[in-house]
Protein backbone atom coordinates (compact mmCIF):
# COMPACT_ATOMS: atom_id res chain seq x y z
CA UNK A 1 0.00 0.00 0.00
CA UNK A 2 1.12 3.55 -0.69
CA UNK A 3 1.85 5.68 2.36
CA UNK A 4 0.10 8.91 1.30
CA UNK A 5 1.76 11.07 3.94
CA UNK A 6 5.24 9.75 3.19
CA UNK A 7 4.86 10.32 -0.57
CA UNK A 8 3.65 13.88 -0.08
CA UNK A 9 6.37 14.64 2.46
CA UNK A 10 9.09 13.47 0.04
CA UNK A 11 7.43 15.44 -2.75
CA UNK A 12 7.54 18.63 -0.70
CA UNK A 13 11.12 18.25 0.49
CA UNK A 14 12.45 17.66 -3.04
CA UNK A 15 15.14 20.08 -4.22
CA UNK A 16 17.44 20.55 -7.20
CA UNK A 17 21.16 21.22 -6.71
CA UNK A 18 22.10 24.19 -8.90
CA UNK A 19 25.55 25.36 -9.96
CA UNK A 20 25.16 29.00 -10.94
CA UNK A 21 27.84 30.71 -13.03
CA UNK A 22 27.83 34.42 -13.89
CA UNK A 23 27.79 35.03 -17.65
CA UNK A 24 31.30 36.02 -18.85
CA UNK A 25 30.01 39.21 -20.50
CA UNK A 26 28.97 40.50 -17.08
CA UNK A 27 32.22 39.69 -15.27
CA UNK A 28 34.39 42.76 -14.58
CA UNK A 29 36.84 41.20 -12.12
CA UNK A 30 39.97 39.05 -12.41
CA UNK A 31 39.72 36.29 -11.50
CA UNK A 32 35.98 35.80 -12.13
CA UNK A 33 33.79 35.00 -9.12
CA UNK A 34 33.41 31.40 -8.01
CA UNK A 35 30.23 29.52 -8.96
CA UNK A 36 27.37 29.48 -6.47
CA UNK A 37 26.03 26.11 -5.37
CA UNK A 38 22.49 26.28 -4.03
CA UNK A 39 19.56 23.95 -3.36
CA UNK A 40 16.40 25.15 -5.10
CA UNK A 41 13.07 23.67 -3.94
CA UNK A 42 11.36 21.65 -6.68
CA UNK A 43 8.01 23.30 -6.01
CA UNK A 44 9.47 26.80 -6.05
CA UNK A 45 10.73 29.08 -8.83
CA UNK A 46 14.22 29.99 -10.04
CA UNK A 47 14.03 33.73 -9.22
CA UNK A 48 13.85 32.88 -5.52
CA UNK A 49 17.60 32.14 -5.54
CA UNK A 50 18.50 35.39 -7.34
CA UNK A 51 19.18 37.30 -4.11
CA UNK A 52 21.73 34.69 -3.01
CA UNK A 53 23.25 34.91 -6.46
CA UNK A 54 23.46 38.69 -6.28
CA UNK A 55 25.31 38.43 -2.98
CA UNK A 56 27.78 36.04 -4.64
CA UNK A 57 28.26 37.89 -7.93
CA UNK A 58 27.30 41.51 -7.20
CA UNK A 59 30.90 42.67 -6.74
CA UNK A 60 31.82 41.51 -10.25
CA UNK A 61 28.93 43.15 -12.13
CA UNK A 62 29.22 46.20 -14.40
CA UNK A 63 27.21 49.34 -13.53
CA UNK A 64 23.47 49.11 -14.15
CA UNK A 65 20.16 47.89 -12.77
CA UNK A 66 19.93 44.28 -11.62
CA UNK A 67 17.40 42.20 -13.59
CA UNK A 68 18.21 38.53 -12.89
CA UNK A 69 17.45 35.80 -15.41
CA UNK A 70 18.71 32.29 -16.03
CA UNK A 71 20.03 30.54 -19.11
CA UNK A 72 20.66 26.89 -19.98
CA UNK A 73 22.56 25.83 -23.09
CA UNK A 74 22.23 29.33 -24.48
CA UNK A 75 18.45 29.55 -23.97
CA UNK A 76 16.68 31.84 -21.46
CA UNK A 77 14.66 29.77 -18.97
CA UNK A 78 10.96 30.41 -18.48
CA UNK A 79 11.08 31.20 -14.79
CA UNK A 80 7.28 31.05 -14.33
CA UNK A 81 7.50 27.24 -14.54
CA UNK A 82 8.29 25.48 -11.24
CA UNK A 83 11.98 24.65 -10.87
CA UNK A 84 11.33 20.91 -10.67
CA UNK A 85 9.31 20.93 -13.89
CA UNK A 86 12.07 22.85 -15.69
CA UNK A 87 14.68 20.40 -14.47
CA UNK A 88 12.68 17.32 -15.50
CA UNK A 89 12.03 18.78 -18.94
CA UNK A 90 15.44 20.17 -19.87
CA UNK A 91 18.32 18.80 -17.80
CA UNK A 92 18.70 15.21 -19.09
CA UNK A 93 19.62 14.32 -15.51
CA UNK A 94 22.58 16.72 -15.22
CA UNK A 95 23.40 17.09 -11.54
CA UNK A 96 24.16 19.57 -10.20
CA UNK A 97 22.28 21.48 -12.87
CA UNK A 98 24.70 24.07 -14.27
CA UNK A 99 22.89 27.29 -15.16
CA UNK A 100 24.22 30.64 -16.30
CA UNK A 101 22.82 33.64 -14.47
CA UNK A 102 22.57 37.16 -15.90
CA UNK A 103 21.80 40.46 -14.22
CA UNK A 104 21.87 42.63 -17.36
CA UNK A 105 20.17 42.66 -20.80
CA UNK A 106 16.90 41.01 -19.69
CA UNK A 107 15.38 39.28 -22.78
CA UNK A 108 11.91 40.84 -22.73
CA UNK A 109 11.09 39.40 -26.13
CA UNK A 110 11.41 35.88 -24.71
CA UNK A 111 10.60 35.96 -20.98
CA UNK A 112 7.74 37.31 -18.94
CA UNK A 113 8.75 40.68 -17.49
CA UNK A 114 9.57 41.06 -13.81
CA UNK A 115 7.24 43.78 -12.52
CA UNK A 116 8.23 45.35 -9.24
CA UNK A 117 10.27 43.20 -6.88
CA UNK A 118 11.03 39.52 -7.46
CA UNK A 119 8.66 38.68 -4.59
CA UNK A 120 5.80 40.69 -6.10
CA UNK A 121 6.32 39.09 -9.50
CA UNK A 122 6.40 35.57 -8.06
CA UNK A 123 3.29 36.37 -6.02
CA UNK A 124 1.34 37.42 -9.10
CA UNK A 125 2.60 34.49 -11.19
CA UNK A 126 1.83 31.88 -8.54
CA UNK A 127 -1.65 33.25 -7.79
CA UNK A 128 -2.56 33.41 -11.49
CA UNK A 129 -1.60 29.76 -11.91
CA UNK A 130 -3.50 28.83 -8.74
CA UNK A 131 -6.60 30.69 -9.99
CA UNK A 132 -6.45 28.80 -13.29
CA UNK A 133 -6.26 25.50 -11.39
CA UNK A 134 -9.14 26.54 -9.12
CA UNK A 135 -11.26 27.25 -12.18
CA UNK A 136 -10.66 23.73 -13.50
CA UNK A 137 -11.32 22.15 -10.11
CA UNK A 138 -14.43 24.08 -9.06
CA UNK A 139 -15.69 26.05 -12.04
CA UNK A 140 -14.54 29.43 -10.73
CA UNK A 141 -11.57 31.05 -9.02
CA UNK A 142 -13.52 32.70 -6.19
CA UNK A 143 -11.77 30.68 -3.48
CA UNK A 144 -8.39 32.14 -4.46
CA UNK A 145 -9.73 35.64 -5.09
CA UNK A 146 -11.31 35.74 -1.62
CA UNK A 147 -8.03 35.09 0.20
CA UNK A 148 -6.74 38.03 2.21
CA UNK A 149 -3.50 39.64 1.00
CA UNK A 150 -1.79 38.28 4.12
CA UNK A 151 -2.93 34.73 3.35
CA UNK A 152 -1.80 35.09 -0.26
CA UNK A 153 1.66 36.18 0.87
CA UNK A 154 1.85 33.39 3.44
CA UNK A 155 0.84 30.84 0.81
CA UNK A 156 3.67 31.88 -1.51
CA UNK A 157 6.19 31.79 1.35
CA UNK A 158 4.99 28.28 2.22
CA UNK A 159 5.75 27.25 -1.37
CA UNK A 160 9.13 28.97 -1.66
CA UNK A 161 10.29 27.61 1.70
CA UNK A 162 8.73 24.15 1.23
CA UNK A 163 6.56 24.52 4.36
CA UNK A 164 4.18 21.64 3.80
CA UNK A 165 2.20 21.83 7.05
CA UNK A 166 1.71 25.59 6.92
CA UNK A 167 0.78 25.38 3.23
CA UNK A 168 -2.06 22.97 3.95
CA UNK A 169 -3.26 25.13 6.81
CA UNK A 170 -3.54 28.08 4.43
CA UNK A 171 -5.07 25.87 1.73
CA UNK A 172 -7.86 24.89 4.11
CA UNK A 173 -9.08 28.49 3.87
CA UNK A 174 -10.01 27.58 0.29
CA UNK A 175 -12.15 24.54 -0.40
CA UNK A 176 -10.17 23.25 -3.37
CA UNK A 177 -9.36 19.80 -2.07
CA UNK A 178 -12.38 18.05 -3.63
CA UNK A 179 -12.94 18.77 -7.32
CA UNK A 180 -16.56 19.83 -7.73
CA UNK A 181 -16.53 19.41 -11.49
CA UNK A 182 -14.76 16.02 -11.44
CA UNK A 183 -11.82 17.51 -13.32
CA UNK A 184 -8.15 17.94 -12.54
CA UNK A 185 -5.72 20.41 -14.18
CA UNK A 186 -2.75 18.95 -16.08
CA UNK A 187 0.10 20.67 -17.95
CA UNK A 188 2.05 18.52 -20.38
CA UNK A 189 5.46 19.39 -21.82
CA UNK A 190 7.05 17.13 -24.45
CA UNK A 191 10.59 17.26 -25.81
CA UNK A 192 12.20 15.18 -28.53
CA UNK A 193 15.29 17.12 -29.57
CA UNK A 194 18.26 18.23 -27.51
CA UNK A 195 17.39 21.55 -25.89
CA UNK A 196 19.91 24.18 -26.98
CA UNK A 197 20.20 27.55 -28.72
CA UNK A 198 19.29 25.96 -32.07
CA UNK A 199 16.13 24.19 -30.91
CA UNK A 200 15.07 26.27 -27.89
CA UNK A 201 11.50 26.59 -26.64
CA UNK A 202 10.01 26.21 -30.10
CA UNK A 203 11.01 22.53 -29.92
CA UNK A 204 8.84 21.94 -26.83
CA UNK A 205 5.26 20.74 -27.35
CA UNK A 206 2.83 22.00 -24.72
CA UNK A 207 -0.73 21.09 -23.79
CA UNK A 208 -2.91 22.33 -20.94
CA UNK A 209 -5.68 19.89 -20.08
CA UNK A 210 -8.77 19.82 -17.93
CA UNK A 211 -8.82 16.08 -17.30
CA UNK A 212 -12.30 14.69 -16.73
CA UNK A 213 -12.62 12.09 -13.98
CA UNK A 214 -15.50 9.66 -14.39
CA UNK A 215 -17.85 8.64 -11.57
CA UNK A 216 -16.71 6.69 -8.56
CA UNK A 217 -18.52 3.47 -9.47
CA UNK A 218 -16.07 0.57 -9.56
CA UNK A 219 -17.58 -0.47 -12.87
CA UNK A 220 -16.55 2.72 -14.64
CA UNK A 221 -13.78 2.39 -17.19
CA UNK A 222 -10.68 4.32 -16.23
CA UNK A 223 -8.81 3.73 -19.49
CA UNK A 224 -9.19 7.36 -20.52
CA UNK A 225 -7.22 8.39 -17.43
CA UNK A 226 -4.11 6.40 -18.32
CA UNK A 227 -0.97 8.36 -19.12
CA UNK A 228 -0.89 6.72 -22.56
CA UNK A 229 -4.46 7.76 -23.44
CA UNK A 230 -4.02 11.34 -22.23
CA UNK A 231 -0.78 11.81 -24.16
CA UNK A 232 -2.26 10.28 -27.31
CA UNK A 233 -5.14 12.77 -27.22
CA UNK A 234 -3.17 15.79 -26.02
CA UNK A 235 -0.06 16.01 -28.18
CA UNK A 236 -0.61 16.34 -31.90
CA UNK A 237 2.92 15.27 -32.85
CA UNK A 238 3.02 12.09 -30.74
CA UNK A 239 2.12 8.82 -32.44
CA UNK A 240 1.41 5.41 -30.90
CA UNK A 241 4.87 4.40 -32.10
CA UNK A 242 6.44 7.31 -30.23
CA UNK A 243 4.73 6.19 -27.02
CA UNK A 244 6.51 2.83 -27.14
CA UNK A 245 9.83 4.47 -26.26
CA UNK A 246 8.68 7.51 -24.33
CA UNK A 247 9.84 8.52 -20.85
CA UNK A 248 7.23 10.23 -18.68
CA UNK A 249 8.32 12.06 -15.53
CA UNK A 250 6.22 13.78 -12.86
CA UNK A 251 7.93 15.53 -9.94
CA UNK A 252 11.17 13.68 -10.65
CA UNK A 253 9.47 10.28 -10.68
CA UNK A 254 9.30 8.19 -13.87
CA UNK A 255 5.67 7.20 -14.43
CA UNK A 256 4.38 4.04 -16.13
CA UNK A 257 2.23 4.65 -19.22
CA UNK A 258 -0.60 2.64 -17.68
CA UNK A 259 -0.65 4.81 -14.55
CA UNK A 260 -3.92 6.55 -13.71
CA UNK A 261 -3.25 10.28 -14.00
CA UNK A 262 -5.97 11.16 -11.48
CA UNK A 263 -4.13 9.05 -8.88
CA UNK A 264 -0.80 10.57 -9.87
CA UNK A 265 -2.40 14.00 -9.43
CA UNK A 266 -3.48 13.12 -5.88
CA UNK A 267 0.12 12.37 -4.86
CA UNK A 268 2.33 14.57 -7.05
CA UNK A 269 0.45 17.75 -7.98
CA UNK A 270 2.44 20.93 -7.71
CA UNK A 271 1.82 23.63 -5.10
CA UNK A 272 -0.18 25.63 -7.68
CA UNK A 273 -2.49 22.57 -7.89
CA UNK A 274 -1.41 21.73 -11.44
CA UNK A 275 0.09 18.38 -12.37
CA UNK A 276 3.22 18.95 -14.47
CA UNK A 277 3.85 16.02 -16.81
CA UNK A 278 7.17 15.88 -18.66
CA UNK A 279 7.45 13.70 -21.76
CA UNK A 280 10.86 12.87 -23.22
CA UNK A 281 10.55 11.32 -26.68
CA UNK A 282 13.16 9.20 -28.37
CA UNK A 283 14.50 11.23 -31.33
CA UNK A 284 13.07 10.08 -34.66
CA UNK A 285 15.64 8.74 -37.11
CA UNK A 286 15.54 10.51 -40.43
CA UNK A 287 16.01 8.50 -43.62
CA UNK A 288 19.38 10.17 -44.11
CA UNK A 289 20.49 9.34 -40.60
CA UNK A 290 19.23 5.80 -40.94
CA UNK A 291 21.43 5.32 -43.99
CA UNK A 292 24.67 6.36 -42.34
CA UNK A 293 26.94 3.76 -40.84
Amino acid sequence: AVDDGRVEHEHWRGAIALKLVLHPDEVTTVPPPDPLFVLAPRLGYLPQVSQQALEQFGGALPPGANEPWFEYRGVPLKWHLPTGALYDLLSDGEYPWKLTIHFRAYPRDVLQPVRGSVEETLQATYLNSLKEAAYVLTGNSNAVMSLSKKSQQELLQNVLEAQQVEFHQNMQKMDLTKPLKARVPVRIYAREKVFDSFTGWKSIDYASKSLHIEGESSGDSQDHLSVKHVLRHSLANVSDGDLESVKVVVAGVEIDLDSNLAEVYAYLKNADLWLYVTVILKPKRTSAAAGTG
